[in-house]
């Protein structure tokens, strides 16, 4: 009888082929007293990352455990690989992320997440530093934020971006609650990793390590390069953001909301009239105080700058 695993593994890929080798050998390297797999989804990738995870799939058949499609999944307009098609295979009591352009670089980082959260029970999530890199090779790598090895609130986690994707180590549990639920359900989210370490904070308290355990990479294919380019999308997020999640976070949100409309100034400025309009009048509908703040000190700073 195959032993169920302490921890899922769980990435998705697509167009990674430069990378995933990385991400993979990451992953296979960790140190453990437990048993782990690996779930990964491949959005019918046509670079040649399909042939490379079948590669590693024949070769570790009992760990890695891929899943591959017919047609690519997010042009058909699914949304949320991860809670759609890979959370649902897991098996663990807990849940590793990294998608496959991140890769881990300690080979104890499991184990060191896995040690805390089974001793301490009353935490539903803990996350680590991360090194950022640009395959650019223009700009300069450096550390992703000033951690501390500590517990950290919602608020800290929303009001600046702390956690690393590739960082995460949670309690499967909080996949069935009630408020994962609702991020899982919604259509209007881009993006899961900060909805889902908010999920976790209502079912336990959030750990964060000062130690740098990954790679985050940035490169023209990553997904939040793809969805800077699209504001709009990002203010819609936010408002459903502030939706979803208790009132402690409502001013946080407004203030996010809000900050879009200074960016819509920008936009108008670059020429791109129907898309400021557009972003100024929802961040006004849904945060007008805050939007109006952000629009004033868009227009002081440009003052201020001549």
């Amino acid at each position: 009888m195959n032993k169920q695993p302490t921890v899922s593994i769980c990435s998705i890929t697509y167009n990674h082929a430069p990378y995933i080798r990385q991400c993979l050998d990451g992953m296979l390297m960790q140190q453990t007293n437990f048993t782990f797999e690996i779930i990964i989804n491949d959005d019918c990738s046509t670079d040649g990352t399909t042939e490379i995870i079948r590669e590693y799939a024949e070769r570790y058949p009992k760990i890695i455990k891929p899943i591959f499609h017919r047609e690519n999944q997010y042009q058909k307009g699914v949304r949320g690989m991860f809670a759609k098609y890979v959370f649902p295979k897991a098996q663990g009591k807990y849940i590793a992320l990294c998608e496959g352009d991140d890769y881990w670089i300690d080979p104890l980082k499991l184990q060191k997440q896995v040690d805390f959260l089974e001793t301490h029970p009353d935490y539903s999530l803990c996350f680590h530093n991360a090194m950022v890199h640009y395959e650019d090779g223009k700009t300069i790598d450096h550390i992703f934020a000033k951690l501390q090895t500590k517990e950290y609130d919602r608020q800290e986690l929303l009001k600046s971006w702390l956690a690393p994707t590739a960082s995460f180590v949670f309690v499967k549990d909080i996949l069935s609650s009630s408020i994962f639920q609702k991020v899982q359900t919604s259509k209007k989210l881009i993006y899961g990793d900060l909805p889902l370490i908010l999920s976790a904070s209502y079912c336990g308290k959030i750990y964060g390590f000062y130690d740098n355990m990954s790679i985050y990479r940035i490169h023209n294919g990553g997904a939040m390069q793809t969805h800077s380019s699209i504001p709009i999308k990002l203010c819609i997020h936010q408002i459903e953001c502030r939706k979803i999640f208790k009132k402690d976070l409502k001013a946080t949100f407004n203030d996010k909301i809000g900050r879009h409309a200074s960016i819509a100034i920008a936009h108008l400025h670059h020429g791109k009239i129907k898309t400021a309009i557009k972003l100024w009048w929802i961040s006004f509908i849904y945060a007008p105080i805050d939007s109006l703040r952000w629009s004033i000190k868009y227009f002081y700073n440009a003052l201020n700058s001549k």
